[in-house]
């Protein structure tokens, strides 16, 4: 199958200070095995050496090198700025610490010519350490009704990819989904009020207008390194996002009173997850979180207590199932 029978896929990839990291990131794009791809670069004014790196790349005829000379503050500034230059029907945001199988892009597109109601495609990921050595995956440690929802065919209908979504992130990492394009337009692309969160606030906002599909083969490495570990600082910065885009998806959409609960819920168990990633950050920042969102959530602390609860007990459930 030649280019002009296939369609053309936008691959975003931003690029900040990980010069250490970009050659594996970028080979495993510029080899995928499907070959109609763009790949936009947007380097975000590095200043590590990562621009010369980058240039290295600019004779492959399908890239596009854009090096900023002012930093945007916000990686999701420069996804969509990336995004902005797309001329694909499909769309990938690619990180620079992150890299991906050589069939990512023909599995995932793959999915989409069996499932004409989906609009976003995306995979199980590893996780992987600095060195690249895979140690887990986000899948063993997802939702009991994440898993059920996934167990037989992998579609998941949009308002039921909602109910998901509104107790955690089910697609934590954006290098793992192809999306259409103009469903990103659509919905005008990730919100550039969250610093962290931009990502869950577009799939919340997409349970609207499409179905999602799920691959359950990992084929993209999710890079777990030293600058991804929260200070209590950025801890904080992410929790009160977090509580903000809840309340307000509360807040612009009808919902039942059974509903509402389990987003209250799912904003306690997203805060107590914190705790689980990093027992002192989250003790450090926890008076001034719980300070910030007491305009957000009265019952904080009752949320907090039951959202810790259904976290802890779906971490036996995953335990005991595993043990089998």
């Amino acid at each position: 199958m030649d280019n002009l029978s296939q369609p053309l896929v936008s691959i975003v990839f931003t690029s900040y200070n990980h010069q250490e990291y970009l050659r594996q990131a970028l080979d495993s794009l510029v080899n995928q095995t499907y070959s109609n791809i763009e790949i936009i670069i947007i380097d975000d004014c590095s200043t590590d050496g990562s621009q010369e790196i980058l240039k290295k790349y600019e004779h492959h005829s399908n890239i596009n090198l854009k090096l900023q000379t002012k930093n945007s503050g916000s990686y999701v500034k420069a996804s969509n700025l990336g995004a902005s230059f797309a001329k694909g029907e499909y769309i990938l945001f690619a990180q620079c610490d992150d890299f991906a199988e050589a069939n990512q892009i023909e599995v995932l597109l793959k999915a989409f010519e069996n499932n004409p109601s989906v609009g976003v495609v995306f995979s199980k990921s590893n996780l992987v350490d600095e060195k690249g050595t895979v140690y887990a995956n986000d899948f063993t440690g997802r939702e009991k009704r994440f898993k059920k929802a996934v167990n037989e065919t992998g579609l998941i209908c949009g308002h039921k990819m909602k109910e998901l979504l509104s107790f955690s992130c089910v697609i934590p990492n954006l290098s793992a989904a192809l999306i259409k394009n103009d469903l990103f337009k659509e919905i005008n692309g990730l919100s550039e009020q969250y610093l962290v969160v931009a990502d869950w606030e577009f799939w919340l906002d997409l349970t609207e207008k499409t179905d999602f599909f799920y691959v359950s083969q990992p084929l993209n490495y999710f890079r777990q390194h030293a600058t991804t570990i929260r200070s209590s600082i950025k801890m904080k910065t992410q929790i009160v996002e977090v509580y903000k885009m809840f309340y307000n998806h509360l807040a612009k959409n009808e919902l039942d009173s059974i509903q509402k609960y389990e987003i209250k819920l799912g904003a306690g168990a997203v805060w107590f997850s914190y705790f689980l990633e990093s027992k002192k950050a989250w003790l450090k920042c926890f008076t001034s979180v719980f300070s910030e969102i007491k305009n957000i959530e009265n019952n904080r602390i009752y949320y907090l207590f039951l959202g810790a609860k259904k976290l802890i007990i779906e971490y036996l459930n995953n335990r005991t199932s595993g043990s089998k």
